[in-house]
């Protein structure tokens, strides 16, 4: 059988979650078929395909998406165009989130079984229509699922992510001089540091320790100067400064699901995340906050190591801590009906 994958992000650079999802997703599932995956952000020359862990990668020339309006209108004419002819050569196709939509829309005409999975709902007519015309319809929590529930009438199969690392048996123990929280974050409104900052002062005037801020475009964020920007970082940077830290704060208002407290812990550190994010669906109550509860819930953390290693122990049992990207494809073949 043969299966195409799409998705804007390829998986050997990742960009942000998605791109880490397709990194461990894809070779899972070429373990049991031949697997092509077309994508726009990536490393490579484009138009030269490559090998990923038994992927093969084609990069397509990447419309300038960073940048100003028309986004998903550009990356959807590149990968459909692009796909036209491709589509009918495979037996199912596995498209991720409406940079993939004409994709999906296209494989529904001709034929071409089809499961979307849904990283981040849009509500944009184009991803309208891939949920309509898609066989099976997939999200990566409740809250996505909800999200596209309330713009069409259809069945949509939870499938949550797994942890990007295999989890550490003991909690890391830094000798900062006072706690250092992490905010990884990526320059997008919902994910932006400046949300929680009037807690974070709150806090300050209780309690000493540092905040630093890192992602992509994290640079043009407009912080205190209290707050240390270190901006757009590589994947091994992201992990020393997770790995740095005493507490990680995940900033998603909303976030779909967020794989940053998945990552977090399975380094070692606990991990606050936001109600308003699927994340908040598999961890333990006392690691989720709001706005309103953060200033409380962080200083009882910051001022006390056995009690972010308390937390750190629960969120570190939760079921989907012992999650694997194995189980992730069987539920995807499962719902898709592959094989």
């Amino acid at each position: 059988m043969r299966v195409l994958s799409t998705a804007w992000e390829c998986p050997d650079e990742p960009y942000g979650g998605l791109g880490v999802f397709l990194s461990h997703f894809l070779p899972e599932v070429a373990k049991d078929f031949d697997v092509v995956h077309y994508c726009l952000h990536g490393a490579s020359p484009p138009l030269k395909p490559r090998d990923f862990r038994g992927v093969r990668v084609v990069r397509l020339h990447e419309p300038p998406i960073d940048r100003g309006g028309g986004v998903l209108n550009l990356a959807n004419a590149v990968l459909g165009s692009a796909l036209l002819s491709v589509i009918p050569a495979f037996d199912v196709l596995l498209a991720h989130d409406v940079h993939s939509s004409t994709a999906v829309v296209v494989a529904g005409e001709v034929g071409v079984r089809t499961g979307y999975y849904v990283h981040m709902f849009t509500a944009s007519p184009t991803d309208i229509a891939a949920v309509a015309y898609a066989d099976v319809v997939m999200a990566n929590s409740r809250l996505t699922a909800s999200q596209i529930r309330g713009s069409v009438v259809r069945d949509v199969r939870v499938v949550y992510p797994a942890s990007p690392y295999p989890p550490a048996s003991e909690p890391v123990r830094n000798d900062n001089e006072v706690p250092v929280v992490a905010i990884p974050s990526r320059f997008q409104f919902n994910k932006s540091p400046t949300h929680v900052v009037r807690a974070l002062e709150e806090v300050r005037r209780r309690v000493r320790f540092r905040v630093v801020v890192f992602g992509r475009g994290a640079e043009y964020y407009s912080l205190p100067p209290w707050v240390e920007n270190a901006g757009t970082v590589s994947e091994d940077v992201k992990v020393r400064l997770i790995k740095s830290s005493d507490l990680v704060l995940q900033v998603g208002f909303p976030e779909p699901f967020g794989l940053v407290p998945l990552e977090a812990v399975a380094l070692g550190v606990p991990a606050l995340v936001s109600r308003a994010s699927g994340a908040a669906e598999v961890f333990p109550e006392e690691a989720v906050y709001t706005p309103e509860d953060l200033p409380e819930k962080l200083t009882q953390l910051l001022g006390d190591r056995s009690v972010r290693e308390g937390l750190w122990f629960r969120e570190r049992e939760s079921p989907i801590m012992r999650r694997s990207w194995r189980d992730v494809w069987a539920e995807v073949r499962e719902a898709v009906g592959i094989g």
